[in-house]
């Protein structure tokens, strides 16, 4: 499974910093997410920090638990 980093500015101010993957890359269902990062620095910090962690745990779950089956399709 390939994991992406996907870091955005926020329109209120901040930063956005959320883990997906190639099934579902929007930001509904992440396997992490924090919007609250006051630099893009930070956030992709975090990120990557998080990143690691998952990949050292094996299979992560996601933060909502769905998952569309036909997006793997």
């Amino acid at each position: 499974m390939k994991l992406r980093l996907h870091v955005h500015h926020v329109r209120t101010g901040g930063w956005c910093a959320d883990i997906d993957d190639d099934n579902d890359r929007q930001p509904d269902d992440p396997y992490w997410c924090v919007a609250d990062w006051p630099t893009l620095e930070s956030a992709l910090t975090a990120g990557c920090a998080r990143l690691a962690e998952l990949a050292l745990a094996g299979t992560p779950s996601r933060v909502s638990g769905y998952y569309e089956p036909a997006l793997a399709a």
